[in-house]
C-alpha cells in the first residue's frame, strides 16, 4: 500500500491516460483532511477532475510510465524539459504564497539534494514544486516565496492549469509557458534562491525519506552557478522506507557494548 503524501490526478490523466477510474474508492493511504489556512487547498485554475485515483490504476500508471517513458535517474546529466525522472532522497516538504501575496499558501515545496558523480564538487540540489491541490497531508507553511520569485510562481500555477486542461508536454523553454516579462529577472535564478533558503532552513536532518516520480522543468548549474540544481513538477510523492543505519554504526555500536562489558 503506498503511502501517498502528494497526487496530482490531473498531471495523471494528461500524461498517463486512463489511470484513473471513477467509479472506485480512493487510492489509500495517508491522506488527512487539510486542517486551518494554511494547507487550505486553492485552485490555480480549472478545478481538480472528479475522477479517483485506485491503487490498481496508480499501478497501471507506473507501469505504463516506465515501459513507455524510461524514468531517468536525477544523477543523469543534461536532463531536458519533458523528461521523466524516479526520485528517493531525503526531502523537506513545505507549503508557500507569492512574495507579495498572503495565506492561504497554493504552492508546495519539496527541497533535497543527492551526491554529485563529481567526489570534488558540491552536491547537487532538487527542488519539486507543485500545487496544494494535490497534497494528501497536512503540511506546515515556510510563508512567502520569495524576492523576485514571481514568475516562478506564476510558472507552477500555469502548469497546472495546462495539466487540468490536458496538456501533459513541457516545451523546451519555459518562457513559453509563461512569459519573461522583466528581463532584469534570471529564471535560473529565482530557482536557486528558493532552494538556497529552503536548503537552510530544512537541512538534511529535517528531512525524511521520499520517493516518486516527476517531469523536469529545469537542469542548471555550472559554470553560472556553485552546483547543479533539478527543478522538476511531480506526478506522485510517497512516503519511502527508512534506510537502514550504515554499517559502521553497527560497528560503533558492538564495540561500545564489549568495552561496557564487565
Amino acid at each position: 500500500m503506498r503511502d501517498l503524501i502528494y497526487l496530482s490526478e490531473q498531471k495523471l490523466n494528461a500524461c498517463l491516460l486512463g489511470a484513473t477510474d471513477p467509479h472506485f474508492p480512493l487510492l489509500s493511504g495517508s491522506l488527512q483532511a487539510p486542517i486551518g489556512p494554511l494547507t487550505a487547498q486553492i485552485s490555480l485554475g480549472t478545478s481538480a477532475s472528479s475522477t479517483q485515483v485506485t491503487e490498481a490504476g496508480l499501478e497501471r500508471a507506473v507501469d505504463r510510465l516506465v515501459k513507455h517513458h524510461a524514468p531517468s535517474s536525477l544523477d543523469l546529466p543534461n536532463l531536458r524539459p519533458n523528461q521523466w525522472v524516479h526520485f528517493d532522497l531525503d526531502l523537506a516538504l513545505r507549503t508557500v504564497h507569492e512574495d507579495s501575496g498572503t495565506v492561504p499558501d497554493d504552492v508546495v515545496l519539496f527541497v533535497g539534494s543527492f551526491p554529485s558523480t563529481d567526489p570534488a564538487a558540491a552536491d547537487n540540489g532538487v527542488l519539486l514544486c507543485g500545487s496544494v491541490q494535490h497534497l494528501r497531508v497536512q503540511a506546515e507553511s515556510a510563508g512567502r516565496m520569495g524576492s523576485d520569485t514571481s514568475w516562478l510562481h506564476e510558472m507552477i500555477g500555469e502548469i497546472a492549469r495546462r495539466d487540468a486542461q490536458g496538456i501533459g508536454v513541457i516545451p523546451e523553454f519555459l518562457t513559453e509557458i509563461v512569459p519573461n516579462r522583466r528581463p532584469v529577472d534570471n529564471i535560473e535564478a529565482a530557482a536557486y534562491g528558493v532552494y538556497a533558503w529552503m536548503s537552510r532552513e530544512y537541512p538534511p536532518l529535517r528531512r525524511n525519506r521520499m520517493r516518486g516520480y516527476a517531469k523536469i522543468l529545469m537542469d542548471a548549474g555550472p559554470p553560472q552557478f556553485a552546483h547543479r540544481l533539478l527543478v522538476a513538477t511531480p506526478l506522485f510523492v510517497e512516503n519511502a522506507p527508512q534506510r537502514p543505519p550504515r554499517r559502521g554504526w553497527w560497528r560503533r555500536q558492538a564495540a561500545g557494548s564489549r568495552t561496557l562489558s564487565p
